[in-house]
């Protein structure tokens, strides 16, 4: 009874899902403005260092914004980031919604959504659900 007890805790621990906490002040540029939510969580500020949050290179000394739960809003992306087989570009912003999900970037190549192309350097705007909200179109 014992070791089934024993074995039952170290099978809690090992499935255990932890949330990582929410950034603090402490990745934000020393001297730069930062804001935060009523409850005290980091809002926004620029970066101190690169900063890596839900497979996104965030650049250093760029902004960076957060949801009050603590998920990424947007930032500038130090890489080349690709989602759901949308190649966005490195050095510009990248935007998501509460949920994860990509809301906005520029890409770098071209890409085709739907019957709709999308030109690359150009902006892409997604709804929550992944259809094409709007993009710039090859000329």
């Amino acid at each position: 009874m014992k070791l089934a007890t024993i074995l039952l805790g170290l099978l809690v621990m090992v499935t255990k899902v932890e949330v990582s906490p929410a950034a603090d002040q402490s990745i934000c540029n020393p001297g730069s403005a930062i804001s935060y939510y009523p409850t005290g969580q980091l809002r926004s500020c620029l970066l101190r260092d690169m900063y890596f949050v839900n497979g996104v290179k965030c650049n250093h000394l760029a902004p960076i914004d957060f949801y009050q739960p603590g998920m990424l809003k947007s930032c500038v992306s130090a890489d080349f980031f690709t989602y759901e087989g949308i190649r966005c570009n490195e050095l510009s912003e990248i935007s998501f919604y509460p949920s994860g999900k990509l809301e906005a970037c520029k890409l770098s190549t071209q890409v085709q959504i739907g019957d709709t192309v999308c030109a690359e350097q150009e902006t892409i705007h997604l709804f929550e659900n992944g259809n094409l909200k709007s993009c710039g179109t090859p000329r």
